[in-house]
């Protein structure tokens, strides 16, 4: 069975750990739609590290912190919470892979009340056959 992903710029990828890399932004976008902490942190190793000092334990503290902002948003107000996630720059080198992920959010009411549009360089280790984000830098 082949699958087939196409990217942003209308490429198709066929390769089975980009593949997986490029799932990975649509599992974090499912994750904060759903407010699902734990299956944001599935896509986090257990070994994340990066030279802000990050740890798993923070980039998870970080995770609840969103939802929260996001439930407290919706307890006061009818939202309309818009999420996107896309990888770029992607390059797979053995069971390393780097690239740029960028995940966008905006909690909207009227105007918008809490809007963040960011991009990571970021570092994935492949683990078993699954791939996880082990670090990554705010650009």
């Amino acid at each position: 069975m082949l699958f087939l992903l196409v990217g942003c710029a209308g490429e198709v990828i066929t390769d089975p750990d980009e593949i997986k890399i490029h799932a990975i932004a649509d599992s974090i976008k499912t994750a904060i739609e759903d407010k699902d902490v734990d299956m944001f942190m599935t896509n986090v190793s257990l070994n994340y590290s990066d030279s802000a000092g990050g740890t798993y334990e923070s980039i998870c503290t970080i995770a609840q912190n969103i939802v929260s902002q996001i439930e407290a948003a919706e307890g006061s107000y009818g939202v309309n919470l818009t999420i996107s996630s896309s990888i770029s720059n992607l390059t797979v080198l053995g069971s390393t892979a780097n690239s740029d992920l960028k995940i966008t959010f905006s909690v909207v009411i009227i105007v918008p009340v809490y809007s963040e549009n960011r991009t990571f360089e970021t570092i994935f280790q492949k683990e078993g056959t699954n791939w996880k984000i082990t670090s990554m830098m705010e650009n």
